[in-house]
């Protein structure tokens, strides 16, 4: 299991790594995002890469490429860029 942490500092609550996480690893929380099944991620890091405020960070992984593309996350991803 790797440990997932959120910097609720910096999350600005856009959703995306809610919406992209395959296996629904992160929810909304007061406005943030939370780990709320870390068990369940599969350290593809596509949440790690889609957060446009660098919230996410996966201790002891390394962003090499992204495993997992979802073409209804990429639309929303372009309102916020």
């Amino acid at each position: 299991m790797v440990k997932i942490v959120v910097d609720n500092n910096v999350c600005i609550g856009c959703g995306l790594c809610v919406h992209d996480c395959p296996m629904h690893v992160y929810e909304l929380k007061n406005g943030r995002s939370t780990v709320a099944n870390p068990d369940d991620c599969m350290m593809c890091l596509s949440c790690h890469e889609i957060c446009p405020a660098n919230a996410i960070e996966h201790q002891d992984i390394y962003l090499s490429r992204r495993l997992y593309v979802d073409l209804d996350v990429c639309t929303m991803l372009r309102r916020f860029i």
